[in-house]
């Protein structure tokens, strides 16, 4: 069997769903038996966000309701164009109405973080309903499936983690069953949702489809993972901002989990880890472009050059905060990381880049929130500077570490731009640096002229 993934684009109108269509009816012709996990319509959970946050001020119920309105006339203009979705549509206005009194209760105060989770996971309940009566229509043996029961988890609203062991043994006791036999159906079922040990429903954080795919085909030992995104793979650079970009036919799990975790978008950081200890593949593909092979993630012993140099892949990363703790205490004494690492942990911040020296560290965080009690904490241990609007820029190529002269000529290219922090070391295949980040796209542009020149041919391999 196979996972086929869809995401917010892929999903995000009649046309684009009826593309999904013909893809999972030219796996299911092929005996392939798809499990097809969705993301919520393009743009339908920013707005849910923006719903759940607009509680906390003085709004009149009358405008919570219009907001709400709006997305359930998304879904009905697209349900529209879609026949045999009438039944589904008339879902989504309930669930709709339902989630609209709830929120209600919560005007001028701010939504519990189980209330909120249970908010935003309405994105990919509506589409999902959505999509398997219109799969349904097209005469596919489509059946919808709450993943809720299935995907264990811990407490953690908001960034929930899943219990592998469980949600594996729940999946293969619901699943597998509808997957095989003469009454074989192809389950449709949501991505980013889970539930707490109590059955409340939880979110996997922003991006969090992906890895529910993959959590899925890990469970269900699945011959390979489809994910269905706008491009056609993963790309020597984000080609939005470099169009001469080429796709890079084959990566490395780990090479995949670097660029994800600085910039690359197309798929959630933790997407690899549960398939890659199962040797399963992935495999990145644009749905508007579906005859195109796209990027397969896979265990590889060799990875071919894509140029001249060891270089295979420009990743970088927007909105970014630059934390420095400079404390005489670092320089001979145990113990002073730990502490400086247990106020991460306290108010849930996630680090992505470390560099220290011997009185200063410097780490860099996402975005500004919760900083303020952060940087309380931290002034207890030396001297707290946050610098925000800044980029991290990942160079990722094969045995960066050990090709002389490479970071000599990764800098030059990025001059005259000012990198204020670097990191190489702790991964073979990666030099990360952090620079303003009204610099990046320039810095990327640059970078990808001095690695990959200017015209590139079409396609291309790894």
């Amino acid at each position: 069997m196979i996972v086929c993934k869809f995401g917010g684009t892929s999903v995000g109108s009649a046309a684009a769903i009826r593309r999904l269509a013909g893809i999972v009816r030219a796996r299911h012709e092929r005996g392939e038996r798809p499990l097809v996990v969705v993301s919520a319509l393009s743009g339908v959970t920013d707005a849910l966000v923006t719903l759940v946050r607009s509680t906390a001020v003085p709004e009149p119920a009358a405008a919570l309701q219009a907001e709400l309105g709006a997305l359930v006339a998304r879904h009905a203009a697209v349900a529209a164009e879609l026949p045999g979705t009438d039944e589904a549509l008339a879902w989504v206005r309930e669930s709709a109405a339902l989630l609209g009194r709830e929120l209600e209760r919560f005007l001028e105060t701010t939504v519990p973080e189980p209330e909120r989770d249970l908010a935003l996971a309405h994105g990919e309940l509506w589409s999902s309903r959505l999509i398997a009566a219109a799969l349904a229509a097209e005469g596919l043996p489509a059946a919808w499936v709450d993943v809720r029961p299935l995907l264990a988890t811990d407490d953690r609203f908001g960034q929930a983690t899943p219990d592998q062991a469980e949600l594996t043994a729940r999946t293969r006791a619901a699943v597998l069953p509808q997957l095989d036999g003469p009454a074989a159906r192809i389950p449709v079922t949501q991505g980013f949702v889970g539930s707490a040990p109590d059955g409340r429903t939880t979110t996997l954080g922003r991006g969090g489809s992906d890895f529910s795919a993959a959590l899925l085909g890990a469970a269900l030992d699945a011959e390979r993972v489809e994910i269905w995104t706008d491009v056609n793979g993963l790309m020597t650079a984000d080609p939005r901002i470099v169009p001469e970009a080429r796709t890079l036919d084959v990566v490395s799990y780990e090479e995949a989990a670097e660029l994800a975790t600085f910039g690359a978008k197309v798929l959630h950081p933790a997407t690899a880890l549960p398939l890659a200890n199962r040797g399963i593949p992935i495999v990145v593909l644009n749905s508007m472009r579906p005859e195109e092979t796209g990027s397969t993630i896979a265990l590889v012993s060799v990875l071919r050059q894509e140029g001249a140099s060891p270089i295979r892949s420009i990743a970088w990363k927007k909105n970014v905060t630059v934390i420095n703790i400079r404390t005489p205490r670092l320089l001979g004494t145990f113990g002073v990381l730990r502490r400086i690492f247990e106020a991460f942990e306290r108010h849930e911040i996630v680090v992505d880049v470390l560099a220290s020296s011997e009185v200063s560290v410097s780490l860099t965080v996402d975005g500004t929130s919760r900083l303020d009690v952060l940087k309380r904490d931290l002034a207890r241990l030396g001297e707290v500077t946050v610098t925000p609007e800044r980029a991290i820029v990942s160079v990722v190529g094969i045995g960066m570490r050990d090709t002389p002269g490479l970071a000599a000529r990764i800098f030059a290219a990025v001059a005259p731009a000012n990198v204020e922090m670097t990191s190489q070391g702790a991964s073979a295949i990666n030099l990360t640096f952090v620079v303003r980040q009204d610099d990046g796209p320039d810095i990327v542009r640059r970078l990808h002229r001095e690695f990959f020149g200017t015209t590139l041919a079409a396609g291309g391999g790894a």
